[in-house]
């Protein structure tokens, strides 16, 4: 149409024009909403730490600044600002003390009952004796915990509607209506250009859109485990091959180049062009793949390895504890805890431990040493923080040490019982969300592509024997076979939507399990983008090759 001079957009244009603008126009307008409840989720995640590390200090000193002080130098991230930045308040004059600094801050945690809870039975407690005070320590920590539970609990039970509707009405409905695009096409004299913008661009926004919102309102649950001083991690953006950090991205380009070459060179041999377009998107795909593998896959393996350690390390501290609690010397309570745990990862900590005090070391020193303490070799951020709980502690005594080990173990031991509990609340919801990610999703496109692949090829061979009688005049039969996308590009667009689909999943999947955590999300996506296309192209091929000859002998 023209107006004015001016060429105006066809009616299918104009209304998905419309559809693209109105999301966008309010995703800007919440944008910075969205920016304080993700700032909120990140903090929030590590408040159980804080509440943990507060306690810890506290039952041998019940000092509270320096509780907070010794906190935020041990916790990392946003949290340990906000810790730093509350004692500089503090010491600014802005607090009178940090028992009021430390109300004010719980203030913007309304939210979190539990929170707020802990903070105040934390400062009750200096004003008891010591027992009581180890009690309200205790209770202060399993109340955040609890409330920790509940919240998952809580989540788990809202998520389930709204993961069904993002599901059917986000990714089953619309593949299953690319069926109709082909009618579609002829009637509102669209082709692959609206199918790409519907498709590729309103519908993943609008998805994007929708987890988004939905992960905001995510509860904040424990924070992710600090590789950051293990050896052999490998630089941003990098892997490590050898001892010699190499750029992912060249290897993911020469592997997405490799089959997208193949499918254009394939064009040429294939008119209908559904092999040569499987072949680009696959490419596109696998450069994806190798990217985030080569990124994540030796991370991956440091922190499964950090976890198992940190695990057993709260048996061990607990034998240990038991052991210096009743009487035995330090030295012989690392033999005799050495046997109960012979089986486990963490023995090689504590034998390393006692070599160097056999060689003159002091206990101190055979743990924390910079050249020879057994942190040094197993670089995990919280064995290395509560052993200096445990050094400082056994400075005043083997009793009050052996307290403080047992203290930690249990403050650990319900740290661990609760994460298992949240993701064993979300397993079942989490295990439908990747079945459908990783072979349900795939496999209806690959279906739906080869109906739609066989449904061009019938308008096609109908048009051409209507042309055939003569007939030049009868409406849309002699247009039937005048549609505007050919199957290649049909191929190309439902690709590419799978890989769109593989991301705002993994994203969905990544948000629910593990929060912001880029290291999960990037292994994530390597694996579902990898089986996710190889489910569609075997869906792809096995179904054209079963019913392509049917259809070709019924016409």
């Amino acid at each position: 149409a023209n107006l004015f001079g001016f060429h105006l957009l066809s009616f299918g244009y104009g209304i998905l024009f419309l559809l693209l603008l109105v999301p966008i126009i309010y995703y800007v307008y919440t944008y910075p909403m969205h920016l304080r409840l993700k700032y909120e989720m990140e903090v929030g995640s590590d408040i159980v730490s804080l509440i943990i590390y507060i306690s810890i200090y506290m039952r041998d000193v019940p000092n509270l600044e320096n509780a907070v002080r010794f906190a935020s130098e041990h916790l990392f991230g946003p949290i340990a600002f906000e810790a730093r930045k509350l004692l500089w308040d503090l010491q600014t004059g802005r607090y009178t003390n940090v028992q009021e600094a430390l109300l004010d801050y719980s203030k913007k945690w309304q939210k979190n009952k539990e929170f707020t809870e802990a903070i105040e039975m934390i400062i009750a407690s200096l004003d008891q004796a010591s027992e009581q005070r180890i009690s309200m320590l205790n209770e202060a920590v399993d109340v955040v915990l609890e409330g920790n539970r509940d919240d998952a609990r809580r989540f788990n039970q809202q998520l389930r509607t709204p993961v069904m509707v993002v599901h059917a009405m986000g990714i089953i409905l619309p593949v299953l209506g690319l069926v109709m695009f082909p009618l579609v096409a002829v009637f509102l004299c669209v082709g692959a250009l609206a199918l790409f913008i519907g498709y590729d661009v309103v519908l993943p926004f609008v998805l994007f859109f929708a987890i988004s919102r939905i992960l905001d309102k995510r509860p904040s649950t424990f924070s992710r485990i600090d590789i950051s001083e293990s050896p052999g991690v490998p630089a941003e953006g990098k892997f490590l091959r050898g001892k010699k950090n190499m750029p992912a991205w060249p290897f993911a380009a020469a592997s997405a180049a490799a089959l997208i070459l193949l499918g254009a060179l394939l064009l040429s041999f294939d008119p209908e062009g559904v092999v040569p377009a499987l072949f680009i998107t696959a490419g596109i795909g696998a450069g994806f793949a190798v990217y985030y593998y080569l990124l994540s896959y030796q991370k991956v393996s440091i922190r499964e390895r950090t976890r198992e350690v940190e695990g057993e390390f709260t048996e061990a501290l607990f034998q240990l504890g038991n052991q210096v609690y009743s009487g035995v010397p330090v030295e012989s309570s690392l033999e005799h805890s050495m046997k109960r745990i012979r089986n486990l990862k963490i023995r090689e900590f504590f034998d390393i431990a006692l070599k160097n005090m056999r060689t003159g070391l002091t206990f101190q020193q055979a743990f924390l040493d910079k050249d020879y303490g057994a942190v040094r070799y197993f670089p995990s951020r919280l064995i290395k923080t509560v052993m200096r709980i445990v050094v400082e502690a056994s400075k005043r005594g083997s009793r009050t040490a052996s307290i403080a080990m047992l203290s930690v173990s249990k403050y650990l031991k319900d740290l661990h019982k609760t994460q298992e509990d949240i993701r064993e609340d979300l397993s079942e919801t989490l295990s439908s969300m990747k079945f459908q990610l990783y072979f349900l999703s795939p496999l209806i496109s690959g279906i739906v592509t080869t109906l739609t692949v066989l449904i061009l090829r019938i308008l096609a061979e109908i048009s051409e024997q209507v042309g055939g009688t003569g007939i030049t005049a009868v409406p849309f039969i002699t247009d039937i076979g005048k549609s505007n996308i050919t199957p290649f590009q049909f191929i190309m667009v439902v690709g590419i939507y799978l890989i769109e689909t593989c991301f705002i999943l993994s994203l969905f999947i990544n948000g629910i399990e593990n929060g912001r955590d880029d290291v999960a999300l990037h292994s994530l996506l390597a694996y579902s983008l990898t089986i996710g296309f190889i489910v569609f192209a075997l869906t792809l091929a096995a179904t054209i090759v079963i019913f392509g000859p049917l259809i070709t002998s019924v016409v």
